[in-house]
């Protein structure tokens, strides 16, 4: 059973060009219950084949996953725990590897305990990163300075802006969860 989403939330997620994901906590397994078009392009998947699962279909085996899934897993577990990054080895439907980049942030409802993820997603290769980062940006409505003098450290001015983002991502998508 599907959780019972506000439209402004799902209409929110479903907008954005930026991958997007929502799982729901109370569920078994977890499964996605929301994905955008822009999760689909990524991934490769059509959302009716991963709207009702857990996103570990996604993961490729390795012993970086066995980390990120601890880690992972221990944020799920934690209700504390608001927002978390993740560097996550998937595969898309091709078979083609990527390192995703997520982000999830418990979405709290205001009369009680949150029980949805709202995950973004990045993909951290890094000859396309930095023009899709870009993209986020623009989508969100922010600014990012200019990072062409910043070149050496390019992979972690791309994470600390796609944290930006994701973070601004997450606000917004809480506002609407909340009407």
């Amino acid at each position: 059973m599907t959780p019972d989403l506000p439209a402004a939330l799902t209409g929110y997620i479903r907008a954005a060009r930026i991958p997007l994901a929502l799982g729901a906590l109370d569920m078994p397994d977890e499964p996605l219950v929301e994905v955008n078009q822009a999760f689909c392009t990524l991934t490769g998947y059509a959302r009716e084949d991963v709207l009702g699962r857990n996103c570990r279909f996604l993961q490729q085996d390795s012993e970086k996953l066995r980390k990120a899934r601890a880690e992972m897993r221990a944020f799920l577990e934690n209700p504390e725990a608001e927002a978390g990054r993740f560097e996550v080895p998937n595969l898309r439907a091709d078979g083609t590897p990527f390192t995703n980049l997520v982000f999830m942030s418990r979405l709290k409802s205001q009369s009680g305990p949150g029980s949805l993820i709202f995950a973004s997603q990045f993909d951290l290769k890094l000859t396309d990163g930095f023009d899709e980062v870009k993209a986020y940006d623009r989508q969100l409505g922010q600014s990012i300075d200019d990072m062409a003098d910043l070149s050496a450290n390019y992979g972690l001015m791309m994470r600390q802006s796609a944290e930006l983002l994701s973070q601004s991502a997450a606000t917004i998508a809480n506002l609407r969860f909340n009407g």
